[in-house]
């Protein structure tokens, strides 16, 4: 604790307030006991200076009792002067009876002026003849003893210098002691005061830090007396309290990660249903845009002049159509046909794809494990993928020369290692295969990191930003996980995780939607019979119909799935195959195809759709379509799957 803080304490403390209680009265005691012992040595200093002069003066009294008698002045003088040589003596008179001066001393520098000192001692004696000398003389004179005669006085005088110096000797001594008793009183008393209230203090210190939110702090438990037993019990309130704190940091902490959890799962949730109706209302827009072009292109002779045109706008809107592909990847939506891929040549074909385009700045390095398994995947959209992780890589290099690392193996994986994957939908726990890229580029901030699967979202030039999507899009579709690690200045690392299968893939079961394959051009036998299209879209539904009837099929259209129950029970007999949109108001395609096999259940539906097959062969609860066409589709795929699905291919 820093001495001021100390200082702090002390000042507001209860050991303080015992302190100068204690210290005051010791302070008085010892002033007291000074000024006592003071007074007491002047008054004794000052009766012993008159007791020595008062003994001066009877013993020269005696010693001048003849010749004052005889009036002696020359021995008078020669005794003053003897006796003035005693210490402080600044005056010596002998006189007469009536007051006649016979000798008189004065020494010089001790009288009371040249000394300095404010106070004379003076004491005067009486000479009076002895006894004995009366005795004879009246022996002499034949008569009675004469009465006692006074022969004259002697008066000595002192100065009080000495005295003065040595009583403030005397009070400095006095002085000295009583500060040194007070400051050694002083110190036992904090000494003792500290130990008695430390007790006291130590509560106070838990008290206060458990006041101020730290329930961390513990009292030391010195004696088992009161104090020692209410440390105890604080301690034990602080770890109660200490860990209900822990909990509800530990509660807010959870409740605030799945909080941001939920926002990151609704955000990706909305913009994927953002995404899949945006590449759904395309795809419609795509196929009407695509089969009147398609048509156009059937009836110009081949050396027309507008061919070229037509063809290079077909391949636009097979590009846009790739592009809503994107879209609906990562909304979960796209086109997958699972089958069995290795991951290491499709490292290898990328990497070879890469080499060509990238820098020669640029060096890779493969670490593919020897044995690695097979994966129930979509290889078109594996190979995007790896080819999208690639590229990041590579673009993240800004400091040439570069290394991007690519790495192939098995992990086995728990719920806890799982939990970090940045998909939503957590797999189970199991055996995987993984695929690691790694680069030593410019990093990612977290800020960026946040918005790495965005659509549209891009560090690089405005037009990019749904390759990472997709590759959330794909791993979601394949019931994988994803992680990133990645620092500013020091690289990025993708890992993706795919399951591997328990057994070998199982048949696909006959009931199970096909897509049909592209073919080439149109067949010369036509078809025939009675078509029943179905789509909301007027102009979806205009070219469709074009397209079926120019495959030989007389058309019969309805514009929802309500429309199309009625027609076809109005047509069963006719009706030899259905082509029916997925997405319509009013009644779905899945729920009219229901009500249509009520009717008829060998008829032939084929449905057609933007969205995943896979995903609608989850909703098929009961018996599945005959057929499915993707959205935007050409005259050729049409032609061969309506094929397909009569012949029983």
């Amino acid at each position: 604790m820093p001495p001021y803080q100390r200082w702090s304490n002390f000042r507001t403390s209860f050991q303080r307030k015992l302190f100068l209680i204690f210290t005051l009265m010791t302070f008085l005691i010892a002033c007291l006991l000074s000024a006592l012992y003071i007074a007491s040595e002047i008054r004794n200093t000052h009766d012993h200076a008159e007791e020595q002069l008062r003994l001066l003066t009877k013993h020269l009294a005696d010693s001048v009792r003849l010749p004052l008698y005889a009036e002696n002045r020359d021995i008078l003088r020669q005794m003053a002067e003897q006796a003035a040589q005693s210490p402080e003596i600044s005056a010596v008179v002998i006189s007469t009876p009536n007051g006649r001066v016979l000798a008189e001393v004065r020494v010089p520098g001790r009288s009371a002026a040249s000394s300095g000192a404010t106070d004379v001692i003076s004491h005067m004696v009486d000479v009076h003849s002895s006894s004995l000398t009366d005795s004879v003389e009246s022996s002499l004179a034949g008569g009675r003893d004469a009465p006692v005669a006074t022969l004259g006085t002697v008066r000595m005088e002192r100065g009080t210098a000495d005295l003065s110096r040595a009583l403030r000797q005397v009070v400095m001594i006095s002085t000295s002691i009583a500060f040194v008793f007070w400051l050694t009183v002083s110190l036992l008393c904090y000494l003792v005061l500290r130990r008695v209230t430390h007790s006291f203090n130590a509560l106070m210190h838990g008290i206060n830090a458990m006041q101020g939110g730290d329930f961390t702090v513990r009292i030391d438990i010195a004696s088992d007396d009161e104090p020692g037993r209410a440390a105890r019990a604080i301690n034990h309130l602080a770890s109660v309290l200490q860990q209900r704190s822990e909990e509800n940091i530990r509660l807010q902490d959870e409740r605030l990660s799945l909080e941001r959890q939920m926002f990151h799962a609704q955000k990706r949730e909305s913009l994927g249903v953002m995404a899949g109706g945006i590449a759904h209302d395309f795809n419609n827009l795509l196929q009407a845009m695509l089969g009147n072009m398609e048509l156009a292109l059937l009836r110009l002779s081949p050396d027309s002049s507008s061919k070229k045109l037509i063809t290079n706008a077909i391949s636009s809107g097979k590009r846009a159509a790739h592009l809503t592909n994107l879209m609906l990847t990562y909304a979960g939506k796209g086109l997958i046909s699972k089958k069995q891929l290795n991951l290491n040549e499709l490292v290898r074909e990328n990497v070879e794809i890469l080499k060509t385009a990238a820098t020669p700045a640029v060096s890779t390095e493969l670490y593919l494990s020897a044995e690695l398994p097979y994966i129930m995947a979509d290889e078109a959209h594996i190979q995007q993928v790896v080819m999208n992780l690639i590229i990041n890589a590579a673009e993240s290099i800004d400091k040439q020369p570069g290394t991007i690392m690519l790495t192939t193996g098995i992990q086995n994986c728990d719920q806890i290692c799982l939990s970090a994957s940045l998909l939503d939908e957590k797999p189970e726990p199991g055996r995987y295969v993984f695929l690691e890229v790694s680069d030593n580029g410019c990093g990612m901030s977290h800020k960026t990191l946040k918005r790495l699967f965005d659509p549209f979202f891009t560090t690089k030039f405005t037009g990019r930003g749904l390759g990472m999507s997709a590759v959330m899009g794909i791993m979601r579709a394949h019931r994988g996980a994803l992680f990133v690690e990645s620092q500013p200045g020091k690289g990025t690392t993708f890992r993706a995780l795919f399951p591997i299968p328990d057994s070998a893939p199982p048949v696909a079961d006959h009931a199970a939607i096909v897509t049909a394959p592209e073919k080439g051009p149109l067949q010369t036998n036509t078809l025939s019979g009675v078509a029943l299209v179905v789509d909301d879209e007027k102009s979806v539904l205009k070219i469709c119909s074009k397209m079926v009837s120019l495959c030989g099929f007389t058309v019969i259209t309805a514009c929802n799935g309500i429309d199309a129950v009625t027609k076809y029970r109005e047509h069963a007999d006719e009706i030899v195959v259905v082509l029916m949109d997925l997405t319509m108001p009013n009644m779905d395609g899945i729920t009219a195809m229901g009500h249509i096999f009520n009717i008829r259940p060998d008829v032939k539906v084929i449905l057609s759709s933007g969205f995943n097959e896979d995903e609608l062969n989850e909703r098929f609860t009961d018996q599945a379509p005959s057929g499915f066409i993707r959205k935007p589709y050409s005259m050729n795929v049409l032609e061969a799957e309506v094929r397909r699905v009569l012949q029983g291919g």
